[in-house]
């Protein structure tokens, strides 16, 4: 384990970029998305829908943060972020976290059936693997508290693990939270098929452009300020993840980025049915479609445990160790050929709900025609799409109609830095 100390509140950097000398801006757009991934795409979708005409402006290309570097893991109950998230939004007044989650694991179902070509969506459930007794006895009381907030979840025995993992080292696990609606799919296909029926839509798409800066004149919103000249727009959403303090200073001491490690081996026979977690999630993997294994996780072993790092190089210690849990864990998978290894940012909010809505001025009070969406703190599938549905309703309309917004004000992130409440189940404590 690594002795540097995590860095909660590193200074902000802007997200790096190669400028593309050919892409063209128009003068103005009716709303400005920052940001390419799934929450943005999902806004962009959502408002192209209700007949907007947004702008996406995206640094790199489309998926290129953590959108397109996780392991393409849907899990409704939010591991262990759960129970403090869902006293969160019971003190905000809204429904269940359970509710606005598995909102979103079926907008993914319809996605996938309404998008050409799909998302590679499978509803094959997730196991929580219990390895030791302190997780056992961690992950049943998680399960009580996920229950209670109307998840279709169950602990299960041996017998049950033989028929729903039958890879799986049965000598190796204790026993295992089983969640049969959890689901899993492929983040590229995700993203970039959104951006697509947005365009068909009336969105327009950029890439290689860069947000410099949000424009504000006499106190509303004005537009933005990138690389390659300025935009006017009366709206414009952030959806930037782990580069949001560079725009937006104020949300910085509660927002840490993290750097997460990702690997994927060779292409293998149909071995493992759900997707796995174990340790708390702090490790999760699944199988493609087409056969390659995706794992992540072990960001224990990284320098500073990743927390406050923007670097996204890969650190040596990490791959081997995701390696022998595979191989430990399943072990048909023991001597499989690792293809690759990479790293992504997410974006962990200090109260792990996610910020989403008005963004507020320096003095508390929303900013007209301002919008933020970030902190999603590890479980973008859960929330990037009912986010982007709720999030383009308010912009459209006024207010989120669907379910309320109101427990994911950025307010609650405003004027305090709070302690992080994660700390110590990243650690695996």
């Amino acid at each position: 384990m690594s002795q540097t100390a995590p860095q909660f509140a590193p200074s902000p950097e802007p997200v790096p970029f190669i400028p593309d000398p050919a892409a063209e801006l128009p003068d103005g757009a009716e709303v400005v998305v920052v940001g390419g991934g799934m929450v943005g795409a999902s806004v962009a979708y959502r408002l192209a829908l209700a007949g907007m005409q947004p702008l996406v402006v995206e640094a790199n290309a489309p998926a290129w943060g953590a959108s397109g570097r996780n392991a393409g893991m849907a899990l409704a109950g939010l591991g262990g972020h759960f129970p403090r998230v869902e006293a969160l939004v019971a003190a905000a007044g809204g429904p269940s976290i359970v509710e606005y989650t598995s909102r979103s694991l079926d907008l993914l179902e319809e996605l996938d059936t309404i998008l050409p070509g799909g998302i590679e969506w499978d509803r094959s459930g997730s196991l929580d693997l219990f390895t030791t007794e302190p997780e056992e006895r961690r992950g049943s009381s998680l399960g009580e508290h996920q229950a209670a907030g109307g998840l279709d979840v169950r602990i299960v025995d041996e017998a049950d693990l033989r028929e729903l993992a039958p890879a799986l080292d049965l000598g190796q696990a204790r026993s295992a939270k089983w969640t049969p609606r959890d689901g899993k799919l492929n983040p590229f296909r995700l993203v970039y098929r959104l951006l697509e029926a947005a365009a068909r839509n009336g969105a327009r798409i950029v890439a290689g452009v860069r947000v410099e800066e949000l424009l504000l004149r006499s106190g509303r919103t004005a537009g933005v300020r990138t690389s390659h000249g300025t935009v006017s727009s009366g709206a414009v959403v952030l959806a930037t993840n782990a580069w949001t303090p560079a725009l937006v200073p104020s949300v910085a001491a509660n927002l840490t980025p993290i750097r997460e490690h990702v690997m994927v081996t060779e292409p293998l026979p149909p071995l493992l049915g759900p997707g796995f977690e174990t340790n708390q999630c702090n490790e999760y993997w699944r199988q493609m479609r087409t056969g390659e294994v995706l794992v992540g996780g072990y960001a224990i072993a990284d320098a500073g445990m990743g927390i406050g790092c923007y670097q996204m190089d890969v650190s040596p210690r990490v791959p081997p160790l995701l390696a022998a849990l595979l191989g430990r864990l399943h072990p048909a998978l023991a001597d499989v050929r690792v293809i690759r290894a990479w790293t992504g940012l997410l974006d962990f909010a200090s109260q792990e709900i996610p910020m989403a809505g008005r963004l507020p001025a320096a003095d508390g009070t929303a900013l007209p025609g301002a919008y933020l969406v970030c902190g999603l703190t590890g479980h973008g599938h859960p929330y990037a799409p009912i986010l982007g549905l709720l999030l383009s309703e308010l912009i459209v309309s006024g207010e989120s109609r669907t379910l309320p917004l109101t427990p994911f004000d950025p307010i609650r992130y405003i004027g305090a830095a709070h302690d992080p409440t994660w700390l110590g189940p990243f650690r695996g404590d």
